[in-house]
C-alpha cells in the first residue's frame, strides 16, 4: 500500500481521532472490514452489513494488530476515529487514497458480462502494463473500495468493476473510483426488481458518467440499443456503426472464438479463449481500450490470448463419461440465453440444468417462462429445471416440447436423480443465479 498516514485518514473522512497523537505520523499497512483479515498496522473499518455489525469484532480486530479503527460510535478503548457513517468514511478515504495515483483507471459496468470482460481486459492489458484489476467480483460499495486499496506504486492501469442492484450504487462508487474510462458491456434485465425497466437499469449503470475524470472516454457496446445512445462514446461491436468491429467469427465450440478485429483501418486477428460470441464482444471491449492506452493489436491479441476463466464462469470440464459446462456463479436471463446458445453448438445430447434467476421482480415468472421456452426452442433434450421459481422456467419448456424438461423443487431432490439423468457422451451446462449454490451440483458430476 502507497503511504497512506493516519493523520491524512482522518483528514478524508472528516472524523474525530480520539488516542496518542504520535499515532498520526504513522502509515496503515493496509484497510481491512473483515477482523480476520487484520495483521499489525491495519486499519480496521467497522461497516454495517446486511448480516453482520462489524462494531462487536472490533476486538478482535485489535487482539490481531489493527492500529486504529473506525467506528460510529464512542469506544472505551482507544485508538479510533469516531464518524456518523463508517460506510461514507470508507467511501471518502478510498477517494482520497485513489487520488494519490495518476495512472488511467478504467471503470467497467453493465448487466452481464462484467467479471469476464474485467479478466479478459486486465489479460490484454498485461501484456504491455502492470495491471491492478478487482478481485473475483469485489463490485459493491466495500468491495469496490477495498479494490482501491489494492493500488500500489508498482501499478501502471487500473480496472475496477461496479456493480449495483439500487439506484444510487454506482454513483457512490465511482465518486471515489473516478474513472478515467467509463467501460459499458450491456444493459439487460438483471436486478430489474430493483430498476423497474430496462430504461432504468440504464439510469443506474450511467450515474457513472458524471465521475469521469476531464478529458475521459466512454466506451460501450455498440449494438445495445441504449448504450449506443450515449454521445461522444466509442462503440465496439458486430455491426458497421461500431469504431471497434468484429469480422470473420470462427466458433471454436469449446475451445473459445476467433475472429478479425478491426480498428481505424487496422486489423488482426485474435483468439479468446472463452465460449460464446458474447466472449467476442468481451474481447473488443479490450482491444478498445488498449487502442485507447497505445497498445498495438498484436500485442493486445497476445494478452487476450493468455485469458483463463474464473471458477464457475463457462469452465469446461471433458471428463470420460460426459463433459460439463461449469457457468454455475451467476444467471440472468441475456447470460442464460448465452449460454443456452453456446450448449447447442456442441457436440453430443445435451443437457441444460438451470435453477433460479434472482432479482428479477413481478415480471420474473414470465422471464423464467421465456427461458424455458428459449432452452426448448433450441432443441435442448433434456432441460432439468430446479428450485421454486424455475417452476414456471419447467412450465415454458414443457409447452414448447412436451416431455423436453423434468422439475426439481430442490437441488438436493436433482442429486439423488441424476446418475440415472445423464448419459455417456452428454455435454451439461450447469447455471443458476449466485444464491442456488448450483457448484455443489457440479462438483458432483465432477466426482
Amino acid at each position: 500500500m502507497k503511504q497512506y498516514l493516519f493523520s491524512e485518514i482522518v483528514a478524508a473522512c472528516g472524523g474525530t481521532y480520539h488516542g496518542d497523537p504520535a499515532l498520526l505520523n504513522q502509515a496503515a499497512k493496509n484497510v481491512v472490514i473483515n477482523s480476520e483479515f487484520v495483521k499489525p498496522g491495519s486499519l480496521f473499518i467497522a461497516i454495517i452489513g446486511e448480516k453482520h455489525d462489524a462494531h462487536k469484532f472490533i476486538p478482535d480486530a485489535r487482539k490481531n494488530g489493527a492500529s486504529l479503527v473506525i467506528s460510529d460510535r464512542s469506544l472505551e478503548i482507544e485508538p479510533y476515529i469516531l464518524v456518523p457513517d463508517t460506510l461514507k468514511a470508507m467511501h471518502q478515504i478510498a477517494q482520497r487514497y485513489r487520488e494519490k495515483f495518476a495512472i488511467p483507471v478504467i471503470g467497467l459496468t453493465g448487466s452481464a458480462g462484467k467479471t469476464s470482460t474485467k479478466d479478459i481486459l486486465a489479460a490484454a492489458l498485461g501484456e504491455r502494463f502492470c495491471v491492478m484489476k478487482t478481485q473475483g467480483n469485489l463490485n459493491n460499495e466495500t468491495g469496490a473500495a477495498l479494490t482501491i486499496f489494492t493500488l500500489e506504486e508498482a501499478h501502471e492501469v487500473a480496472v475496477v468493476e461496479m456493480g449495483t442492484n439500487h439506484f444510487g450504487e454506482i454513483g457512490r462508487i465511482a465518486a471515489f473510483v473516478q474513472p478515467d474510462f467509463c467501460l459499458y458491456t450491456n444493459i439487460g434485465l438483471a436486478h430489474i426488481e430493483n430498476f423497474g425497466s430496462r430504461e432504468g437499469i440504464f439510469r443506474g449503470k450511467t450515474e457513472m458518467l458524471p465521475h469521469m475524470r476531464p478529458g475521459g472516454r466512454v466506451i460501450v457496446n455498440g449494438d445495445d440499443d441504449l448504450l449506443c445512445q450515449i454521445p461522444g462514446a466509442l462503440r465496439y461491436g458486430l455491426h458497421e456503426n461500431c469504431a471497434v468491429r468484429a469480422t470473420e467469427i470462427d466458433d471454436l465450440i469449446l475451445r473459445g472464438m476467433r475472429f478479425t478485429a478491426h480498428y481505424e483501418g487496422r486489423q488482426c486477428r485474435m483468439h479468446v479463449p472463452a465460449l460464446g460470441v458474447h466472449s467476442v464482444y468481451n474481447a473488443l471491449a479490450a482491444v478498445a481500450i488498449g487502442q485507447m492506452l497505445g497498445m498495438e493489436l498484436q500485442q493486445i491479441a497476445a494478452g487476450i490470448e493468455t485469458y483463463k476463466p474464473l471458477h464457475g464462469r463457462m469452465n469446461v470440464h471433458e471428463l470420460p463419461r460426459y463433459t460439463v459446462i461449469d457457468d454455475s456463479y451467476n444467471a440472468n436471463p441475456t447470460s442464460m440465453k448465452s449460454s443456452l446458445d453456446v450448449l447447442v453448438k456442441c457436440a453430443g445430447r445435451h443437457v441444460a440444468i438451470l435453477g433460479d434467476m434472482r432479482e428479477l421482480g413481478e415480471a420474473g415468472s414470465q422471464m423464467h417462462e421465456d427461458v424455458g421456452r428459449y432452452a426448448a426452442s433450441l432443441g435442448i433434450e433434456s432441460i432439468l429445471c430446479v428450485g421454486k421459481l424455475s417452476s414456471r422456467m419447467y412450465d415454458g419448456a414443457q409447452a414448447a416440447s412436451p416431455g423436453c424438461a423434468q422439475y426439481f423443487e430442490t437441488q438436493e431432490e436433482l442429486q439423488k436423480r441424476l446418475p440415472s439423468l445423464v448419459c455417456e457422451g452428454d455435454v451439461i451446462l450447469v447455471k443458476a443465479s449466485r444464491g442456488m449454490y448450483m457448484e455443489k451440483t457440479v462438483e458432483q458430476m465432477l466426482a
